[in-house]
């Protein structure tokens, strides 16, 4: 590969062209591209006296690719390079810079030839980012007179950051060498560029290094070995498996390490939201709570070639979700806990979490791995029932809060789920699905009620001898005439004003589906291992961060004193720089 050292004057603009194109891939913002871009300083020769000059030749020409690229007027970059965005922080530069050195360097310290061949880049760089649509000509999150004098400063938002990540953080070890060439914080720090980077751990040091304050930082195949020793549990058997002889799944023992020390984040986390001495709480007991799943896309499939099965090996014959049959070779030590999705050509990994909700701060409480029966194999296969998946997210909450609602999706609508919820005195509204003719008939007798287009129908749930109330809701979906009804239970007999009330709240479970668009967008790396441990550890550490950038916003927040308006002062892909730069201590 051509790389910019070896490339002419003339060459620079085709080199660039090839840079963004693929960064285009990794990234979703201009700054980031070109943040990101590879300037070769002999295409700049003619920048006068470097040693003189306040601020060095990089910076200042991502400063002008940023400012050609979006044909923005010198003010207006300042005005950005000054923003809560970061931009300045971004493209290397000690601090802002101002309007008058903007237009002092452009006269003064570039060249004609090196203006112009600023332009050509620029065009190069809006060129690729338009066909990729990721222009987006956006200003800083908030506009700097904004916050004059509210006590949110740049030092304000650094300290808030490095205090969010320290905390969410510093439980994680590992079993390593007592004379291990780099500290675990190092390792730890870089895993968290490449989750916010979307970046994978063989990538080049060469970006990250920019980062970093580190003399040197570890190797991807190092970075590997030691993210997986983090997830490794220890391999001796509990005195409970010992006795009753049945060693519990590797991937439980997993869940089970690698929880540990998140959990211990989560309450230092918590603790930080509820500490007194702040304007403001960032969460009151008890609290409104949603869970639901998740999937990472994997894309290895589960099935080989013909051509590459055995002489003497069976295919398999299975029928998908829309009752197609299949016969299908499978393919060999596929990966014990990836599923399949609602797609039949989709596969990933399945998470369910259970996040904080409505007025409070929404924290991520708990992390269970989902293992779906997969369509393809044979047998009994190993599946994690929706009712256990509850259980043990409503164990890992209570560790930290007490939940007063609680609001699920129709994909758990099962009996021990609401046993489950019920078991813990948890009032819940639970979507329910339309699987039986006595909801039909409901359904029916409503449509033809002269006068009410709802109604509510009292009853009981049994399972395992344990008998509940529950009242079950019938109302027409939003936009659809009356046509199509959505279906509800809740764990008590309810009036209508009681129900209306608290189907009205469960919108409040559509933040959760705003949690797992942020996570998996700026909060998860690239990678194609198979490994489960890493695979578990890389979600878990993208939620940390998810829970960083949520208590970074609300430590702000507490400082403002005036109005700033409902949105994070933060954005998650602004906080992708500010972690970058001070997850851990770079010492040791």
């Amino acid at each position: 590969m051509t790389t910019p050292a070896d490339t002419t004057h003339a060459d620079a603009p085709h080199e660039i062209r090839t840079q963004v194109e693929d960064l285009c891939e990794i990234h979703d913002h201009i700054t980031r591209i070109i943040a990101n871009l590879d300037i070769n300083p002999d295409w700049f020769d003619g920048y006068d006296e470097p040693a003189r000059a306040k601020f060095d030749l990089e910076p200042m020409v991502r400063t002008f690719l940023y400012m050609y690229a979006l044909d923005l007027g010198q003010s207006e970059v300042e005005r950005r390079l000054q923003g809560a965005a970061y931009i300045y922080l971004r493209f290397g530069l000690p601090k802002p810079i101002s309007q008058p050195v903007i237009s002092h360097t452009k006269r003064a310290r570039f060249t004609l030839a090196d203006r112009n061949l600023l332009t050509d880049l620029a065009d190069e760089i809006s060129d690729v980012c338009v066909a990729h649509d990721i222009i987006q000509d956006k200003a800083p999150s908030l506009d700097p007179e904004d916050v004059q004098g509210t006590g949110v400063s740049e030092d304000l938002i650094m300290d808030a950051v490095r205090e969010a990540t320290h905390l969410g953080f510093q439980e994680f070890t590992a079993d390593r060498a007592s004379n291990a060439k780099y500290a675990l914080d190092a390792y730890f720090e870089r895993q968290g560029y490449l989750n916010m980077a979307n970046a994978g751990a063989t990538s080049e040091r060469r970006r990250f290094a920019r980062l970093s304050e580190r003399e040197e930082v570890p190797h991807g195949s190092s970075h590997n070995r030691t993210m997986q020793k983090v997830a490794t549990p220890e391999s001796q058997l509990t005195f409970d498996e010992f006795t009753a002889g049945t060693p519990m799944p590797a991937w439980q023992r997993i869940r089970d390490h690698v929880l540990e020390p998140f959990h211990a984040g989560v309450e230092k986390i918590l603790a930080e939201l509820t500490d007194e001495t702040r304007a403001n709480a960032g969460f009151r007991e008890p609290v409104h709570a949603a869970i639901d799943i998740t999937h990472w896309p994997f894309w290895v499939s589960p099935f080989k070639p013909e051509a590459d099965a055995e002489p003497d090996e069976e295919p398999v014959t299975y029928t998908d979700s829309k009752g197609r049959e299949h016969t299908v070779y499978l393919a060999d030590e596929y990966p014990e806990l990836a599923s399949g999705v609602k797609n039949r050509d989709e596969y990933g990994y399945k998470f369910a979490t259970i996040t904080i909700v409505a007025a409070n701060t929404p924290i991520v409480l708990g992390i269970e791995p989902v293992r779906d029966g997969r369509t393809w194999e044979e047998g009994e296969p190993e599946t994690t029932s929706r009712g256990d998946i509850v259980e043990r997210l409503l164990e890992q909450a209570s560790r930290h809060v007490e939940i007063h609602k609680l609001f699920v999706d129709r994909g758990f609508d099962s009996a021990q789920v609401r046993d489950a919820i019920d078991d813990e005195e948890i009032t819940y509204v639970l979507g329910k699905r339309k699987n039986a003719k006595i909801d039909e008939d409901t359904i029916i007798e409503v449509k033809e009620d002269p006068v009410y287009d709802s109604t509510i129908k009292w009853g009981t749930v049994e399972y395992e001898g344990r008998v509940h109330d529950v009242s079950y809701v019938y109302t027409p979906k939003p936009d659809s005439d009356g046509e199509e009804y959505a279906l509800w239970t809740i764990n008590e007999h309810v009036d209508g004003n009681r129900a209306q009330a608290l189907i009205g709240q469960y919108s409040q479970r559509m933040e959760i589906e705003g949690q797992y668009k942020t996570i998996k967008k700026h909060f998860l790396p690239t990678t194609s291992t198979k490994d489960y441990r890493k695979r578990f550890l890389y979600f878990v550490i993208g939620v940390v961060m998810y829970n960083v950038w949520r208590l970074t916003n609300f430590v702000i927040r507490d400082e403002v004193t005036v109005d700033v308006g409902e949105h994070p002062q933060v954005a998650a892909g602004e906080i992708i720089e500010l972690i970058g730069f001070c997850l851990f201590d770079p010492g040791g």
